[in-house]
């Protein structure tokens, strides 16, 4: 899948290749820029959604749902996050019902908080601290 990923960004010029070396294509920075952003929100929800289940791996389906909702849309008023799907109850709903079907949850709420923390600790590199710190701290304020 990475070598997919990497010969339609060659084929886009998104990217250059030199020797060994690959780096980003400054005159195409604007259109990583805008893949980036699509990337952002959804890294961020995700991250959510696993430090919810890992702070309470208890929580239900429904409950998961709605707090990821809550806490989405107290992270866009913070950070500026302008975009109403940002916090969409259906892309929660997609999300979670995702996780119950790759094993992570059940529909009663059994999540493996090892698992769950694991997953987050990889999705809070790839988010800004200051993002993180909110989801944390917003989250932490609720229990």
């Amino acid at each position: 899948m990475v070598d997919a990923l990497i010969a339609e960004m060659l084929r886009q010029e998104l990217i250059v290749v030199d020797g060994d070396v690959m780096s980003l294509n400054p005159s195409h920075s604007r259109s990583l820029q805008l893949l980036a952003a699509g990337a952002r929100e959804t890294l961020q929800r995700y991250a959510i959604t696993f430090w919810l289940l890992s702070a309470n791996p208890a929580i239900n389906r429904s409950s998961l749902e709605k707090e990821s909702r809550t806490v989405a849309q107290r992270l866009s008023v913070l950070h500026g996050i302008n975009a109403p799907e940002f916090f969409d109850k259906a892309v929660f709903s997609t999300l979670v019902l995702t996780l119950r079907d790759e094993g992570y949850i059940s529909d009663t709420g059994d999540a493996e908080p090892e698992e769950t923390l694991k997953v987050y600790r990889m999705l809070a590199d790839l988010i800004t601290s200051d993002v993180r710190l909110t989801i944390e701290s917003v989250t932490q304020d609720d229990a």
